[in-house]
């Protein structure tokens, strides 16, 4: 299995994580299902938008399938708003249920998340010379934080 595959077959994993600590037993924290559900009503809207952006370049691999490099749309303002709309949908599953293993399930996800986009990342810095430069001015998972530094 190439490291591509495995990184994808463990984001299933993660998000399979994410539903199982759902349904644990155990300490709770905030929970509001009104609020959750409006986490994953947003976060599916950005992965859905995001996904339609992406048109032909969608793919669930790290690197890029020779369909162009996309900076329209969410992209104009974060690299990765795919997987910041799947934490936002994980998040709003913790939230809902305030399971604490749910809450730290998500954390896992953000780390795995800030992995796999740092991979990606080494892949379209050579896939597409200009993205370097989109990198500098562009947030990773939210606007303006985690730019690529140019140095």
């Amino acid at each position: 299995m190439s490291g591509g595959r495995l990184l994808v077959a463990l984001q299933g994993v993660l998000f399979l994580l994410v539903a199982v600590t759902a349904f644990l037993p155990g300490p709770t924290l905030f929970a509001s299902l009104v609020l959750g559900l409006g986490f994953v009503v947003l976060g599916a809207v950005v992965v859905v938008w995001t996904g339609r952006s992406l048109g032909r370049s969608l793919t669930p691999l790290p690197e890029p399938n020779g369909g162009g490099l996309v900076a329209s749309g969410l992209y104009r303002w974060v690299r990765h708003p795919m997987y910041s709309g799947l934490v936002v949908i994980c998040l709003g599953v913790a939230v809902g249920v305030g399971v604490v293993w749910c809450y730290l399930s998500v954390v896992v996800l953000c780390a795995f998340f800030a992995v796999k986009a740092r991979v990606e990342e080494r892949y379209l810095v050579r896939a597409y010379p200009g993205y370097a430069d989109y990198g500098a001015r562009v947030g990773r998972f939210v606007p303006l934080l985690g730019r690529l530094s140019t140095e």
